[in-house]
């Protein structure tokens, strides 16, 4: 099923841009086939709501430099502690570098817009479309009518 991620609806026969398959949505389809609830929908934006998607993409874009820059800061300010204090421990080292990732996964779990690729096309059959021409294919190759019955021939006069 081809499916808006933005109103939830169905975009077959509509005109809409394909969902990146990036790793995070890798990610929720594999936990999704391995807890056995995967509907494997092919995602789209419809043109409707391509206003809100980019939004909500750029909201997005800016909340995880903003949590990367925290990170960073965060991270640095427990290392220069970690320093000053002179104590030295590998679980402390790590326990910072945890505390810099869950930062950043909060930008990721609660505003987590995946982007988009290509110029709009007509999802689903385009068969039962009236407004898009149809364009044959011209059988004069180079001068010959037919180029399946020259190739015959040609095979024909060698043997």
């Amino acid at each position: 099923m081809d499916v808006c991620i933005i109103c939830q609806k169905d975009v077959a026969g509509k005109s809409a841009v394909s969902v990146k398959e990036d790793r995070i949505i890798l990610a929720i389809r594999s936990m999704k086939q391995a807890l056995k609830m995967a509907q494997n929908n092919k995602l789209y934006v419809c043109e409707t709501c391509m206003e809100e998607h980019s939004k909500r993409r750029k909201s997005f874009e800016k909340s995880m430099l903003f949590f990367g820059v925290l990170a960073a800061i965060v991270v640095v300010l427990l290392f220069i502690s970690m320093i000053l204090s002179g104590r030295f421990d590998i679980m402390a080292i790590f326990s910072i570098f945890i505390i810099g990732v869950l930062i950043l996964l909060f930008s990721l779990l609660f505003k987590y817009t995946p982007a988009t690729e290509g110029p709009p096309k007509v999802v689903g059959t385009t068969a039962s479309r009236t407004d898009i021409p149809v364009v044959k294919e011209s059988k004069k190759v180079a001068g010959i009518q037919n180029p399946k019955k020259a190739v015959e021939s040609k095979k024909t006069k060698k043997s």
